[in-house]
């Protein structure tokens, strides 16, 4: 399982953290640590109102499908289900 926090979250020093940005037309893209510690996009996947994820089976991102397992205001858990 992932667990994502909100930009502004007050993480303690890390060297780079994985992420993903969620889009309103049902689209969303994880954010892998690429160069330098740097976020790198990934290819993007797909949501819907069922709170199911679906991944190109190719590419760096995780891939297959995961679900929200929870929501919170400051906090999202993602068990992702790789292919």
């Amino acid at each position: 399982m992932s667990v994502y926090r909100r930009d502004d979250f007050a993480f303690p020093p890390a060297r780079g953290r994985r992420g993903v940005d969620f889009h309103a037309d049902g689209t969303f893209v994880p954010q892998l640590i690429g160069r330098g510690d740097a976020p790198s996009p990934a290819p993007s996947g797909r949501w819907d109102d069922t709170g199911r994820l679906f991944m190109p089976p190719s590419g760096p991102a995780p891939g297959g499908s995961g679900h929200i397992v929870a929501v919170s205001d400051d906090r999202l858990e993602i068990s992702w289900e790789p292919t």
